[in-house]
């Protein structure tokens, strides 16, 4: 399997050491080209991991067709369109988050997805980390019961971004809610199984030209509502997702999982029994046939919807629904 790393920077270094760990596992997997607009550091890239076969470029259009596979760690914006040259090439993507920018494009890759019969992931890594695969399992299992509410904190010394093109949105495409905020989206989505039907958003910007602090309210489909806090200008990290059902709640604050049920009392949840591995693992074996994807484009969308609608939301200063996003793209939803 021929593979191209677009985007040379510290998750396409963390990408490239995953793929050698598998190639030393006796996975048919060869970096063939280092791809950054920045050839020094695709080059860094190079020396650190011993790539001494891989091509550097500057321009990742000199690689369609010459590759089986591509893996893209580039900033936001430019996610889209490397997505759908490579899908349009035969290749299977692996794409850092968030998938895409907007709502648009997020079902233009649904579609392309599903036509070409690729593997296309996103780069969610908790659906392969123990404390959110255990929480899936007990919410799908029905052990809370009808979900009620979901309410999820994100704190991070965002504000850092400064000087960066993290910093500037049509590079970026957004701030804290859509950069970091997308994994948190989707944990909420995906571990519930449920979409979002209407958002309402308030966003302190903080002086830059994107989004630092969130206070975003949205309701689900089911009824349960979503409460997310995001507070980009924290002093380091911190991550709780909770979730509230008609038989208990389920807390989530990694490495611990908490669950309590109605009458049972509360235990924290042995997570040994269940797996843990990476995207790329993922994104190869899915490629190769021995693991399902784990990571869909639907799961891009669906955090895009959310996303889209907040942020709408602020612009209008009322509560978004995303049917009216639908209707304006003249689009019937997955």
């Amino acid at each position: 399997m021929r593979l191209a790393i677009v985007g040379c920077g510290g998750m396409g270094n963390a990408h490239a050491r995953d793929l050698l760990k598998l190639k030393s596992e006796g996975y048919d997997v060869e970096i063939k080209y280092l791809v950054d607009v920045d050839p020094e550091r695709a080059k860094a890239l190079k020396s650190k991991h011993g790539l001494e076969g891989a091509e550097v470029l500057t321009d990742y259009r000199k690689t369609l067709g010459k590759v089986d596979a591509a893996v893209i760690a580039t900033p936001h914006a430019e996610h889209y369109q490397q997505i759908m040259d490579y899908v349009a090439s035969g290749a299977h993507v692996l794409v850092e988050k968030p998938m895409v920018c907007n709502l648009r494009q997020a079902l233009a890759v649904y579609e392309a997805w599903r036509e070409s019969g690729l593997v296309v992931e996103v780069a969610f890594q908790r659906h392969f980390e123990k404390p959110w695969v255990a929480a899936r399992d007990i919410v799908q299992r029905g052990e809370l019961g009808r979900i009620e509410m979901v309410s999820m904190v994100l704190g991070q010394a965002y504000t850092g971004v400064r000087g960066t093109w993290r910093a500037v949105k049509r590079i970026s495409c957004g701030g804290e809610l859509i950069d970091s905020g997308s994994h948190f989206m989707d944990v909420a989505l995906w571990i519930t199984g449920l979409r979002a039907e209407e958002a309402f958003a308030y966003q302190d910007n903080m002086g830059f030209e994107i989004d630092i602090n969130t206070a975003l309210v949205a309701k689900l489909s089911g009824g349960a509502f979503l409460l997310f806090t995001v507070a980009g200008d924290d002093p380091s990290w911190l991550e709780v997702e909770i979730f509230w059902g008609d038989r208990g709640r389920l807390v989530v604050q990694p490495p611990a999982v908490l669950l309590e049920r109605r009458g049972k009392g509360k235990e924290a949840v042995e997570l040994d029994p269940y797996p843990s591995s990476r995207p790329v693992f993922n994104f190869v074996r899915a490629i190769e046939g021995s693991e399902e994807n784990g990571s869909p484009p639907i799961c891009g969308l669906r955090v895009q919807e959310l996303a889209d609608a907040a942020y709408r939301s602020v612009e209008l200063g009322r509560p978004v629904r995303v049917s009216e996003l639908y209707e304006e793209l003249g689009a019937r939803r997955p």
